[in-house]
């Protein structure tokens, strides 16, 4: 089975894409629309670095919860997802309340600016009903694998080489994962080593050898 790990970016979409777990194969695409990164790479189970199934009452998030246990000393990397109705919103001002009135807390700015990808990953989860789409977060990836959060932002240089490191143990080839890519892509490398990792989360889906 093909699987991937994915995450937005500020124009698209950017996945890691791996065959039978063959992590030293894996491959990158990417594409604006998240639908178009699936469809025509034949994905048929991924991970994405975005919230899936969201609240329209409220009730906590069960995928929130156990992450904050799993990054316990490093919650502050998660963020509150938006209630469902605040997707259809037209300001901030506004979806911020709706919230509120949903789900008793207002919204962030960051998770304002990212509801568009929100939408699109609730949408994808919704409509492509021959594809497994899971909510996954990179830290809790890592600290599965690593056995402890890993306390560097993943924006310092510390943090980028240190889980750059894990994912070459794991078997993955950064350097020809990043070749496809050029300026005119505004993917960080962070955005790409996310991927990589929630496309090593994602085998253990497939193997059901995960954890949560």
């Amino acid at each position: 089975m093909r699987v991937a790990g994915i995450d937005g970016y500020k124009d698209g979409w950017i996945a890691v894409v791996v065959d039978a777990g063959d992590f030293a194969s894996a491959f990158t695409v990417w594409a604006t629309r998240l639908v178009d990164v699936i469809r025509d790479n034949a994905i048929r189970l991924a991970l994405i670095d975005m919230p899936i199934g969201l609240s329209s009452g409220p009730v906590d998030r069960p995928v929130e919860a156990a992450a904050r246990q799993v990054l316990q000393g490093k919650a502050s990397s998660l963020f509150n997802a938006p209630c469902r109705q605040a997707l259809g919103c037209a300001s901030y001002a506004s979806a911020s309340q709706m919230n509120a009135d949903v789900l008793g807390k207002k919204l962030s700015k960051q998770t304002w600016n990212i509801c568009p990808k929100i939408a699109e990953a609730d949408h994808a989860a919704q409509s492509l009903t021959d594809v497994v789409l899971h909510e996954a977060h990179p830290e809790v990836s890592f600290a599965t694998f690593t056995g402890a959060p890993i306390v560097a932002s993943k924006k310092s240089v510390k943090g980028l080489v240190t889980r750059a490191g894990h994912m070459a143990r794991l078997g993955f080839d950064l350097v020809k994962l990043a070749a496809p890519l050029n300026d005119k892509h505004k993917a960080s490398p962070d955005d790409l080593i996310d991927a990589a990792v929630l496309a090593w989360s994602a085998t253990r889906v497939q193997m059901n050898t995960h954890v949560t």
